[in-house]
């Protein structure tokens, strides 16, 4: 036990203190802040580039259609209709607005006309946002008179969800994702850290060394946990940055109920957080594992690349299978995928993020991946014991098959 500790501490400061983990934090950091603040950001860039509009027109008029642009426009000045800009040097003079809109009556009908840097912008959501205008001057009705007319008795009624209305759902799809990248960028830094831990050592030769005072399994089980609590450390650190920014740039990150009377948290649901840090654990000791095992068959550096790309390739896969499972999360796919080894992780977390998932399905996913990841340690412990002592030529996968059944 006294082995255990010296190499899980000794590994633990090692990682902490080196570049690749610092870089990684930051990276990871700068990274969330992207998703966090690219919308906002987004849709800023949008309205300032092509949602700015000048009115122009009578001002009776322009008082009706204001009321009904500003909800997809930034109106940024109101003029007369002989002032109104019509072309990009008098655009320039409001701000460098997109477009121009000049209203005007003809005989029971309103003539609207756009003089526009991109047509394909402004023109279609014009007419559409002045649609109850028109209708109002055809008919001599009101603006009340028209919202009746045109609103529908909607009730929307949620099936099989969690979620009270669209924007909840919304916001709850968008946090899923943000919680994949989490989870597939931990995964791969953490068991990537424990490869090139493994492999340094082995073409260096100091394995050597360590193996005849330690027991490999001992020595693998300290690396993969040493690089396990600093992966939770930067999930930690991850969390704390989109927990910071996520006011500026979710403007969903506190969503009401059907009623309106209390607010939800959904970044921070204890059961989604829980499930996060399992699909983490699980999926970091089923790829860690073999990225180790993979990692200790190498006598060269110049190797490692030849036997990470198949490693590899089942998380990047069940990356992908996550994002269809947050579409479409009771699908047949889905459901199964919820179950395979070094996929579950993803794809069952995904499924409970967005939609209530069955408990005896989380529970025998558990039991599967559980039952895997020690399967993998077992497995991985034999390889690394075996590939640590063998140097030369890259071994095929029967002689490693036939090294460790010897064993």
């Amino acid at each position: 036990m006294n082995d255990f500790g010296l190499v899980f501490g000794a590994e633990f400061t090692r990682k902490l203190r080196s570049r690749a983990f610092i870089a990684g934090t930051i990276a990871g950091m700068v990274s969330i802040a992207i998703l966090v603040l690219a919308p906002e950001l987004f849709a800023r860039t949008l309205r300032t580039s092509s949602s700015s509009i000048v009115l122009a027109g009578p001002p009776a008029l322009r008082a009706r259609a204001a009321g009904l642009l500003s909800g997809r426009y930034e109106i940024v000045a109101q003029v007369d209709t002989a002032r109104a800009p019509l072309t990009a040097a008098g655009l320039d003079r409001f701000g460098k607005a997109a477009a121009a809109v000049v209203l005007g009556y003809e005989p029971r009908r309103l003539r609207v006309d756009v003089y526009a840097r991109d047509l394909s912008q402004v023109g279609d959501g014009v007419a559409e946002s002045l649609a109850p205008l028109q209708l109002a001057l055809a008919t001599g009705t009101d603006a009340a008179g028209v919202a009746r007319l045109t609103a529908a008795d909607l009730h929307a009624h949620p099936v099989d969800s969690r979620f009270v209305n669209a924007n909840a759902a919304e916001i709850a799809h968008g946090i899923a994702f943000g919680l994949i990248f989490v989870l597939y960028l931990s995964i791969i830094i953490t068991s990537q850290s424990v490869m090139a831990s493994v492999a340094e050592e082995k073409t260096s030769r100091i394995a050597e060394v360590l193996v005849a005072a330690i027991s490999p399994t001992r020595l693998l089980a300290g690396k993969i946990l040493a690089a396990g609590t600093l992966g939770l450390g930067q999930i930690a650190i991850w969390g704390l940055t989109g927990a910071v920014l996520a006011p500026l740039g979710l403007s969903g990150f506190v969503t009401l109920s059907a009623g309106g009377a209390h607010p939800q948290l959904l970044l921070v649901a204890p059961a989604t957080l829980a499930i996060f840090l399992t699909s983490f654990v699980l999926g970091f000791v089923q790829f860690a594992t073999l990225y180790a095992a993979a990692a200790s068959l190498i006598s060269r550096t110049e190797d490692l690349g030849s036997v990470a790309t198949p490693v590899i390739l089942p998380v990047v896969g069940a990356f992908f299978l996550a994002q269809y499972a947050a579409v479409a999360p009771n699908a047949p796919l889905s459901v199964v995928a919820s179950f395979v080894p070094f996929v579950a992780p993803f794809v069952m977390f995904t499924r409970s993020a967005i939609t209530d998932v069955p408990p005896f399905e989380l529970i025998v996913s558990l039991a599967i991946n559980l039952a895997a990841a020690l399967f993998c340690f077992d497995l991985a412990g034999k390889v690394y014991r075996v590939g640590l002592l063998m140097y030369g030529k890259l071994p095929s996968l029967r002689q490693v098959a036939a090294a460790v059944r010897s064993r």
